[in-house]
């Protein structure tokens, strides 16, 4: 019998969400943990806003470059108002919040 993409995935969350519903206790002993793949502006941002929205999230940011580009003041840059170094920053600063 074949399925469909949307059936596998329709029972395959039924069968997930009936396995978690019988193991409460493992929900609140674990420390609740983000994962981000991607340190862009929007994953950059949604680190920041976990964990300043619950500190006690355990959120890791994955992203293979040290330094990110900002796209916000490109423009100045662009016009000649900023250097290429000042539109860059690495994620310590952010790690540091």
């Amino acid at each position: 019998m074949s399925q469909s993409r949307r059936q596998f995935l329709k029972y395959s969350l039924a069968i997930t969400s009936g396995s978690l519903l019988h193991a409460p206790f493992i929900h609140g002993a674990a420390q609740r943990k983000v994962v981000i793949i991607g340190g862009g502006i929007g994953g950059a941002t949604a680190a920041k806003y976990l964990k300043i929205m619950d500190p006690s999230i355990d959120v890791t940011l994955i992203e293979p470059k040290t330094i990110y580009t900002t796209c916000f003041m490109t423009n100045e840059f662009l016009a000649g108002e900023r250097s290429f170094d000042s539109v860059q920053f690495d994620y310590k600063a952010l790690q540091n919040r």
